[in-house]
């Protein structure tokens, strides 16, 4: 995963989050969250549904938060369900959505709900600062070479909503080399069409791979 984590330490480092509080959303044990960028917030609230996610973040993160003096509280809330609750307490935060959005899909099994819901969050969020990285793409593939192991690790850079249309996802999937069902996580709309995204490709296992998204947007 180091590569993929690289690669998204690499598109935080350009984000410009315009709070000191940040609300990190499904943080889980933050594997893929680059520390150095969490020590820039004075506070930190983190959401996740699992009871063992703020040990495990706080084993990983802790120590550079405390020397940092970043303030985390960590709350065992499903963030979506409870997310115009959390809002109305925070107005003024940044929120980071932590490869979440993207399980929506497993959580509610009604995929024009999910879509629904996904496709909304843009409004909902609408005057905030807040961005997301999550599943856009996911599926087997063949054993890749070592050349084309090196040709994957691009990143693709400002990709729009409005382009990641059914030629282009294909595209994504051909280039890891896929096999078999491939899995749309029903996240090409999270972002306004307009919002330039990068495109990381993660092998989450081997002859599984995603293809995540990564977008950030700041009121106009």
């Amino acid at each position: 995963w180091h590569s993929t984590v690289a690669h998204i330490e690499h598109f935080l480092i350009h984000c410009q989050p315009r709070h000191s509080h940040l609300l990190l959303m499904g943080c889980s044990a933050g594997w893929m969250l680059p520390t150095a960028w969490l020590t820039q917030f004075d506070a930190i609230d983190a959401y996740d549904i699992d009871p063992l996610a703020q040990y495990l973040f706080n084993w990983r993160h802790g120590k550079a938060l405390r020397k940092n003096q970043t303030h985390i509280t960590h709350h065992r809330q499903d963030a979506m369900a409870h997310l115009q609750e959390i809002l109305a307490q925070h107005p003024h935060a940044s929120l980071w959505f932590d490869n979440m959005l993207g399980q929506h899909r497993y959580r509610i099994r009604d995929e024009a709900q999910v879509e629904k819901e996904l496709r909304a969050l843009k409004v909902t969020l609408e005057g905030r600062d807040w961005g997301s990285v999550h599943d856009l793409l996911s599926g087997p593939t063949q054993k890749l070479a070592r050349s084309s192991d090196l040709r994957v690790q691009a990143v693709r850079q400002n990709v729009c909503s409005q382009d990641i249309n059914t030629a282009y996802s294909q595209s994504l999937v051909q280039s890891l080399h896929a096999q078999g069902i491939w899995f749309d996580h029903l996240t090409s709309h999270v972002f306004a069409d307009d919002t330039p995204t990068t495109l990381i490709p993660w092998e989450f296992k081997p002859h599984y791979w995603h293809w995540l998204q990564a977008g950030w947007q700041s009121p106009n």
